[in-house]
């Protein structure tokens, strides 16, 4: 199965190097010049719908891409940003002096610790995985497009690439664009 990763553009929140909610926070127009080239590199793809949570940033990238692409949206809750709990809307700052020892775990091994209130890497792992072997039962011939937010998306590339989720955040790049990835259901 053949599906694009893409990754929403900037967001208002990270201007301010805020963490995110699973709602999210709107694109900034920077972010939505960043989805609208990729709509238009991906104009000849073949592309037969576009996935996207509801979040904010993710439904306005996808909303780019289907206006563009002629396709249609199709919102899954699955495909959702990690829930960062208590520590949303705070500045990775902030979280580093208020909670020092556990910011220093999670920055070192995501899988040792969660987010107060929040989700574990392991349960959005679980879920996105679940998720891709679900659409894998959708026609191979056209590709899919799945639009998420940063660490959905550097998780999904570890799982992926085969690599532990301890190396998640070799995974996470805020100026990643989007990818082709060919998937093989039966190695997830």
């Amino acid at each position: 199965m053949k599906i694009l990763l893409v990754q929403t553009g900037q967001t208002t929140w990270q201007v301010d190097s805020r963490i995110e909610s699973p709602a999210g926070a709107p694109l900034t127009e920077e972010g939505t010049r960043a989805a609208q080239r990729i709509a238009e590199e991906l104009t000849n793809a073949g592309i037969r719908a576009v996935y996207a949570s509801s979040g904010e940033a993710e439904q306005q990238t996808a909303a780019v891409l289907a206006k563009h692409l002629h396709v249609k949206v199709h919102t899954d809750e699955e495909l959702c940003e990690l829930d960062y709990g208590l520590w949303q809307g705070l500045t990775l700052d902030e979280i580093r002096h208020r909670q020092p020892k556990l910011y220093k775990q999670w920055t070192d091994d995501p899988t040792s610790t969660c987010p107060p209130g929040g989700e574990t890497v392991q349960d959005v792992h679980h879920r996105l995985r679940e998720r891709i072997k679900a659409l894998a039962k959708k026609p191979k011939n056209t590709p899919a497009v799945l639009v998420l937010r940063p660490t959905s998306m550097g998780l999904l590339r570890c799982l992926l690439a085969g690599d532990e989720l301890g190396q998640l955040w070799r995974h996470v790049d805020p100026s990643f664009t989007w990818a082709v990835s060919e998937i093989d259901p039966q190695a997830l």
